[in-house]
């Protein structure tokens, strides 16, 4: 009798589970390509919300605010960074680097190089100080990209940023702080600059 109950429980989860499933979690569009154009003020309401209703009533209001091919520009820009940005599963438009091509636009200027080195420690992101070049210290190798980012005319003002990345694993971020301030500045006047009607 006890095999019999377990089996229609199972059962009855099995069926629940599909339907729970059936929409996307939607906390996770603010860190869609369309969401990296939320304005601060954006982020704070985002927050509040609580349903799936009032997550899709934000998000028919957001895409209205930017008006038409708004959606269909971010899209072309989030291949673009999906194509050229990518490594291993990581999509590229996942990344810091894609983040900054999808809300800048292309750069003026981007160079790239490669950093050799031994990890100091391990860390669940890219640290630049947790690499060293050569062979000291011992440690796991591995080779970081430096990307470097010029955008003479980006809202907001021009910026010069570096974006480090692990070439094994895709993931990615800002060199320093004084990076991580230009871009946040930068992603800031983008989105507010993105909004065609109030």
């Amino acid at each position: 009798m006890k095999s019999i109950r377990w089996v229609l429980l199972l059962l009855s989860i099995a069926v629940m589970l599909p339907a729970l499933g059936a929409s996307p979690d939607f906390k996770d569009w603010q860190n869609s390509p369309q969401g990296y154009f939320m304005t601060k003020a954006e982020h704070q309401e985002w927050s509040a919300i609580k349903t799936q209703e009032e997550a899709q009533r934000f998000i028919d209001q957001f895409l209205a605010k930017r008006g038409p091919g708004f959606a269909d520009a971010v899209s072309a820009r989030a291949a673009k960074a999906d194509k050229y940005f990518t490594v291993g599963k990581l999509p590229g438009s996942k990344t810091v680097r894609g983040k900054t091509v999808i809300v800048l636009g292309p750069p003026s200027t981007m160079d790239v190089s490669d950093i050799e080195g031994n990890i100091l420690q391990h860390t669940s992101s890219v640290h630049h100080d947790d690499y060293i070049r050569g062979e000291r210290m011992g440690g796991a190798y591995m080779l970081l990209k430096d990307y470097h980012l010029v955008y003479t005319s980006a809202p907001g003002g021009p910026i010069d940023v570096t974006i480090s990345s692990d070439s094994n694993t895709g993931k990615d971020e800002p060199r320093d702080r004084s990076d991580a301030k230009q871009l946040d500045a930068a992603f800031e006047a983008a989105a507010q600059a993105s909004i065609k009607t109030k």
